[in-house]
């Protein structure tokens, strides 16, 4: 995959598309990573509001939260991914057809808002290592529309 190109990244805030595996049936997992692009004073706060405006349950939550249809959705198209939170446009993103087959696949995708911006490199087991190693991170399901 190539970089991310950053559609909107409101207020130092930046997402990103990555491939998962699924942990019990081995299969691919669609993943959309928001992240801080840089880090400056405000945008932990803001992340929170992106993560409370999604529904995102708490930090390190034993159990995924499944994002409401209102609140947020994927959709892919012409080599992008856009993630719409309400009625707008939040973030874009480039995708590979292997993203976009396990996104298809399963009819949903990982969520993950987290606040380093190690999230904003291409290594995806930087993002599993982060994740397992008790990392500040909301993490919830949102539907393909």
């Amino acid at each position: 995959m190539r970089p991310d190109l950053h559609v909107l990244a409101p207020h130092g805030i930046g997402g990103r598309t990555a491939l998962g595996f699924h942990p019990r049936d081995g299969r691919p997992v669609a993943c959309w990573v928001v992240h801080p692009t840089r880090r400056e004073p405000g945008v932990v706060r803001r992340l929170e509001r992106y993560a409370a405006a999604l529904g995102l349950g708490e930090l390190g939550a034993p159990a995924l939260t499944e994002v409401d249809d209102y609140r947020a959705a994927l959709t892919a198209a012409g080599g992008w991914a856009t993630l719409w939170v309400g009625d707008e446009v939040e973030l874009a993103a480039e995708h590979d057809d292997a993203w976009l087959d396990a996104l298809l696949d399963r009819g949903w995708a990982v969520v993950v808002v987290g606040y380093t911006t190690d999230l904003a490199t291409w290594d995806n087991p930087a993002i599993m290592a982060h994740l397992a190693g008790g990392g500040s991170a909301h993490v919830g399901v949102v539907r393909a529309a």
